[in-house]
């Protein structure tokens, strides 16, 4: 078997809620654990990377993630590292010459932002996000926090070595800005890609990946420890794991970013946009535009 289509990034930009609804397509099996990260894996265990989940490291792991009843079906997966990684793409023609690829961006300084609230809801991260823009930090994750939130959010080498090895009719650029305003549209156009019936409507009602946080500081203390968290993953079936989560965890309104952090974040990602945006001949000017 070979896997038929990757969705490699950005994070925070929409990837969560695209394979779900990927997956209810009779027609397309996505792998069983999201973010598989075969194809990334070594880099990902050489940078030391503060994310602890379960590895994927072998061919048979890989195909592994696949039901066995999937056989006349299209199979997918959302690794969002294969984005930074250099060699990544290289890797992915290698395994599947006929791969699809498809590429979510969102803008820079909002991807940023939501990547870090994410960590500091799990635990993972106490400081401020200003200080860690300003590389202030001395503690061993400081290149690794900056690496996150600031350099995935530089995306035109990023994209251009896709560009480089695949074809573009290969590849689905995807604004998630665009995905926000017209979900069940951009879905179908997917399924277009993909080249299945694009008739078909997922349950786009559905929310995936809102943002919530911990209950109390104590949860998320606890919470902090991935290997605790991996454990009850491991322990308890899926839908008892999402009704804990459900307990532990409440919805929240989530935080707004000072103004005066996003001015400087345009002014950092302005050059970086502008590359992107010749490169797909399209205007991303408004991410970094001065109020």
């Amino acid at each position: 078997m070979k896997v038929d289509f990757f969705i490699v990034g950005a994070p925070k930009a929409g990837t969560t809620s695209l394979y779900h609804y990927l997956n209810e397509h009779p027609k397309i099996s996505m792998s069983s654990q999201k973010e598989p990260d075969y194809f990334s894996d070594e880099d990902i265990q050489n940078e030391g990377m503060y994310y602890g989940k379960n590895r994927i490291d072998t061919i048979k792991k890989y195909h592994g993630l696949f039901d066995d009843n999937s056989a006349s079906k299209l199979k997918g997966e959302a690794s969002v590292s294969y984005l930074f990684y250099k060699n990544v793409p290289q890797k992915i023609k290698a395994y599947n010459p006929g791969a699809k690829i498809i590429i979510m961006l969102r803008n820079p300084i909002d991807r940023a932002f939501s990547h870090y609230l994410m960590d500091y809801r799990l635990g993972l991260v106490s400081d401020s996000f200003e200080d860690i823009i300003d590389q202030k930090l001395v503690h061993k994750n400081a290149k690794l926090f900056y690496q996150q939130y600031i350099e995935l959010s530089e995306y035109a080498n990023q994209v251009k070595r896709y560009l480089d090895v695949f074809n573009e009719k290969e590849i689905l650029f995807i604004e998630y800005e665009d995905f926000k305003k017209d979900v069940l549209g951009i879905v179908k156009r997917t399924y277009l890609f993909l080249g299945v019936n694009e008739i078909y409507e997922p349950d786009v009602n559905k929310k995936h990946n809102t943002y919530t946080m911990p209950k109390n500081s104590i949860i998320r203390f606890i919470y902090s420890f991935v290997i605790l968290r991996n454990i009850l993953s491991f322990l308890f079936p899926k839908n008892l794991a999402n009704r804990l989560r459900a307990v532990l965890f409440k919805d929240d309104k989530k935080p707004v970013l000072l103004d005066e952090t996003r001015n400087r974040l345009k002014q950092l990602f302005t050059n970086d946009v502008n590359t992107l945006g010749k490169m797909l001949n399209k205007d991303f000017s408004r991410w970094t535009k001065l109020d």
